[in-house]
This record gives structure tokens, sequence and C-alpha cells, in this order.
């Protein structure tokens, strides 16, 4: 078989199509300002503007700027430039080019890496004319020398990329825009911003945001070690670190919107080269939940590591690798597990009296009926499939057993499929919340909203009236619980939100 005919693709239509990769604005403008940091600028500053009826997008560095030979390359798709994988962070050569187009239909570059200076540009309408990858490369005009030295002073090296065209803004509000921008910026580069560039967005400098609060004393790290994961590279074996870090931020006392925006803001934040890549995910280490919205996590992973990461050139999304999340699951699961086991253990109030005997019977009449009741799917424990360590994750193909408990206790236990705690939430905590362990439902009414105080407490002289509010929020428990995964559950907690904080209000 021989493979000797020209391949190539349809310029016109594969430069439109590489317009809509799912990338994210703020995420493309991250990627260049990528670019400026691998150059080494100290300065890096963005400027959102409106120019007639179009946003302009202009990036500008003090940077090592780029040389002609280098620039050609940088302009094209899958450019073929020098990485040093444990520090760069980019990766595939496509981050100017394919950021650049999920913005904007047009893109110039002016930069300077010595004393000349040089311009190069490419505009989609002009590609998709000509069905040609065709762009402008050339020494800089007056003109073109004038704004380089205007945004990045006269005689400094550095690069100016400028966006213009750009059809695919999400948020035409140049000042919403950049105000977005900067806090994606901040949280996304913190790192290098602590350690002394300066990012600026429509002329303020941007503050480094912490997702875990690490310079707030009552912050409480739980883990920060070092692990060295084995891998398997072309059949050679060799070591790789990775840094994990868990930790307990300061409960919130406000809204109950703001306790939602901690359930999207707990899980793991995922670090390459210290640059964040993803945020607030779970890596199936834990299940989100309230329980955990004080817990943050980061993890670092070293660019020598993007092969068994899984990591995608628009750095949004990853796939740890099987042999990877296993290794690092032995210790991570067990943190987030006792995170929750202690988080429960201090919200739990201590029940006696009526109302603990209510809740029982209610829990034994929901069993009578269980057979004729709606129900969530048990919570199944998850266990890795087994595969070849070179074989990424896949959680779809992943295969699932039931664990047994041959417990005594748990055997009695297991005869209710409810059981009903109370539970001090906080007083702009939730009406109630609830989880599964295995079969059984699991409600935990927040003692502290006065939800429980005027149906519950102030009605102990009413045993039906308390098993039919036990049975309203169980039903609502195993309607929430049925719906429920990853994606779903911010809506869910939404709602549960909203609707106790309206309780609270007109209750008091």
């Amino acid at each position: 078989m021989k493979f000797d005919r020209p391949n190539d693709p349809n310029p016109g239509r594969l430069v439109d199509s590489l317009r809509y990769l799912g990338y994210g604005n703020y995420e493309a403008i991250a990627d260049l300002v990528d670019n400026s940091i691998d150059a080494d600028a100290n300065v890096i500053s963005v400027r959102i503007q409106q120019r007639e009826t179009q946003i302009q997008i202009l990036i500008a560095d003090n940077g090592a700027g780029m040389d002609i030979g280098t620039l050609d390359e940088a302009m094209k798709l899958g450019s073929l430039t020098v990485r040093d994988m444990n520090s760069d962070l980019g990766k595939f050569g496509m981050g100017l080019v394919t950021a650049s187009l999920s913005i904007a239909r047009r893109c110039h570059v002016i930069t300077r890496a010595g004393k000349d200076c040089f311009s190069s540009a490419w505009d989609v309408d002009d590609i998709v004319a000509n069905n040609a990858f065709r762009k402008h490369l050339a020494p800089a005009t007056q003109a073109e020398l004038e704004l380089l030295n205007e945004h990045i002073g006269a005689g400094s090296t550095g690069t100016l990329v400028i966006l213009s065209k750009c059809d695919n803004i999400t948020n035409r509000n140049t000042t919403t825009f950049g105000k977005i921008l900067s806090r994606h910026l901040g949280r996304v580069h913190r790192y290098f911003i602590d350690a002394g560039r300066k990012l600026i967005v429509n002329e303020e400098a941007i503050p480094s945001i912490d997702p875990l609060q690490l310079s707030d004393p009552a912050t409480e790290v739980i883990l920060d070690d070092v692990f060295s994961v084995s891998i398997e590279d072309d059949g050679n074996k060799r070591t790789e670190n990775v840094r994990a870090r868990i930790v307990l931020v300061p409960e919130s006392t406000s809204s109950d919107l703001d306790i939602g925006r901690s359930l999207k803001a707990q899980g793991f934040y995922l670090m390459r080269n210290q640059r964040e890549i993803m945020d607030a995910v779970t890596l199936e280490f834990f299940t989100k939940h309230n329980d955990f919205n004080r817990m943050r996590g980061e993890l670092f992973f070293p660019g020598t590591l993007d092969k068994w990461v899984g990591i995608e050139f628009t750095k949004r999304q990853v796939n740890l690798e099987q042999s990877i999340h296993d290794q690092l699951a032995t210790t991570l699961v067990s943190a987030c597990r006792a995170i929750k086991r202690r988080e429960v253990n201090r919200k739990r109030a201590d029940i006696s009296g009526p109302q603990q005997e209510m809740h029982s019977r209610s829990a034994k009449a929901i069993a009578e009926k269980d057979k004729l009741l709606l129900k969530p799917k048990a919570k199944i424990e998850k266990r890795a499939s087994p595969q070849q360590p070179s074989t990424p994750r896949n959680t779809a193909e992943q295969t699932t057993k039931e664990r047994k408990n041959y417990s005594r206790t748990q055997a009695v236990d297991s005869r209710l499929n409810c059981e009903i705690r109370e539970e001090r939430l906080g007083p702009n905590g939730q009406i109630y919340e609830c989880d599964l362990e295995g079969r059984k439902i699991i409600l935990r009414y927040n003692v502290e909203h006065p939800f429980y105080q005027k149906f519950v407490l102030d009605n102990l002289d009413d045993p039906r009236l308390i098993s039919t509010v036990d049975f309203l929020i169980y039903s609502m428990a195993s309607a929430e619980l049925r719906m429920i995964d990853d994606s779903a559950y911010d809506a869910a907690n939404s709602f549960k939100a909203v609707m106790s904080s309206n309780l609270r209000t007109l209750l008091n």
C-alpha cells in the first residue's frame, strides 16, 4: 500500500470549523496570555475596546518577542516551536491560531525581538474567498511600529496581538467582559501573579484569586504532600512527582446563594506547570455534596505527564489514565471520606425526646410501603475495570459492583430505606439535605432553619403532622436523588437554596 497521494484539507471549510472547537472567550484569551508568559514577559496587558460597531481585543507584552522565522511558525496551525515541558504553558503549537479563531475573524501580530520589528496577519474571509491558507508576513510598517511602541514602549522587546472582526464574543458589554476576564485570569494565573508578573485588563492590574484561601489563617490544611507516580513510557518505567493539597476554607455565614456558590467551588483545581487548567472537579474522588462546601483541593501536574493526564490542546479537559487515577485515589479518596465524616459529625445535633421517636415511626411507615415508592437507584461503589496501564480511563466503560456488608448492625439498619437525622446546617443553610448510603436515603433536617422550628418542634403534640412533614421531605429528597448527577446537582441545589431562603423570610 502506497501513501503517495496528497490529501490536503479544504482550507475554507477547515478554518471555519476550527472556530467552533468549544473554546470559551475567557479561556481563549488565557491561552494567549500563556504565550506571553512563555516569552518571559513580566507585564501583560489586555484591552477590550469598542471600535465603531466592532469589538477589538489587544494583548500586549514585554516578553522576548519573535524573529521573522518564529513569527512565521507561530501564525501556522501546529507550529514547530521548541517547548520546555517542565515549565512552558504551551504544548501543541495550536494556541495562537485556534484561540484567536474562536473569537475573531482577523488576527494581526506585531513583534520585536531585537532591533527589527515584524508583522504578520491572517483573515478568515481571505482564506475562505481564496480557499487557501494565506497570511501577510513582512517587516513592520512605520504605523505598525508606532502602534507597538504605544503598547509596549519604544525600544522594548515584546509582542502585540490584535484581534478584530470579533464576531464570536459572548458578552458585547466591554466593561462586563473585562471584569469577568479579570477574575478568570486572576484565578487561572494566580501563581504567576503572586510570583511578580503583572497582568492588566483595561488598564487595571489584576489581583490573584486563590480558591483555597491559603492566606486566610482560618483555612485548615488537611493534606499537602508530593506523591511519586509510576508510569510506563514506551516500555520503560519511570516516576514523576504530583503534588496534592486539600484544605477546608472558612465556613460561609452569608446567604443561601453564597452557599450554592460554595457547592460549585468545591473540588479539585488541576494545575499544569503552575497554571490552572480545570476548576472545581471531582475526578471521581468524591461526589459533590453540601458536606464538601468547605473543601478545596489542588493537584499539580508537570507538563511531562500530559500524555497520562490526557490534556487536550484547549486545556479545558483532562482524562486521567487509570493507573494515575488509582495511584492518587489511594490517598485522596480516603481524605475526602474523612472530611465528609468530620463535617457530618460536626453538624449532627443531639436528638432526644419525642421528635426522635416520631421520626423513627415515619421511617418505619416509609419502609412498609417501600415497594410502592419511586426511589433513587442505590449508590454503587465504583471499581476500576482491569485495564492495561497505558489505557486512558473511560468512565462510561468502568464496571461497577455493589459491596455487600455483612455487619450485623448494618443488616438490621438496611430493613429501613430511610433514616431521619437532625443536624446544625447553619442559620443560612437549607431546610434539609439528603444523601444515599447504599439503598438508604439519609434525610438531614436543619435544626437552625425556622421551618424545623415551626413544623417540627412547635407540633410535637401532633404526631400525624410530624409524619406528614417527614413524608413531604422524604418525597422531595427521593425526587432530588432520582434525577441527580454532577451536571444536575447545581440546578437542584439552586432550587433548594431559593426555596429555603424564601421560607426563612416568610416564616420569620
